[in-house]
């Protein structure tokens, strides 16, 4: 069970890093296959508006980001990744930083929080679900 234990956590932690080296590239196919392509995916961005129902809204989305910007470098930090003891569902949390090209120079916007779950569908991983956030200073309600 540790030998299988080890290799879905290497081709699950390996799935991931495709997807940001998809972005870095700009490569829409190469994202795609990282994604599950099935109607009950969501999905949710940044903003307030980004929730994508189903691959097909996300891929549209996806597209237009590769079209209206350019990802120079993705860092990643505080990863976790846990695999669940049937083998066939993963969940991971990561902070990452995004180097972007600007007109004046590259900007970086740090502390993107991702999160999501992922499924061995044929024997393939993919991602199911994901939610980027950006954290807000403070509480938004206090407790």
């Amino acid at each position: 069970m540790t030998n299988n234990m080890d290799l879905n956590y290497k081709e699950a932690e390996s799935l991931i890093a495709k997807m940001w080296e998809s972005f870095e590239k700009g490569d829409l196919d190469q994202f795609s296959q990282t994604m599950s392509q099935e109607n009950d995916m969501v999905s949710f961005g940044t903003d307030a508006s980004e929730r994508w129902d189903g691959w097909k809204n996300l891929e549209e989305s996806v597209r237009l980001q590769f079209e209206s910007f350019k990802v120079v470098s993705v860092k990643r930090k505080d990863k976790t990744l846990k695999i669940s003891n049937t083998n066939r569902t993963a969940w991971f949390s990561e902070i990452v930083d995004w180097e972007m090209a600007g007109e004046d120079g590259n900007d970086i916007i740090e502390g993107i929080r991702y999160t999501g779950v992922m499924e061995k569908i044929a024997e393939n991983w993919k991602i199911v679900q994901f939610h980027c956030s950006v954290g807000v200073e403070g509480q938004v309600l206090e407790y």
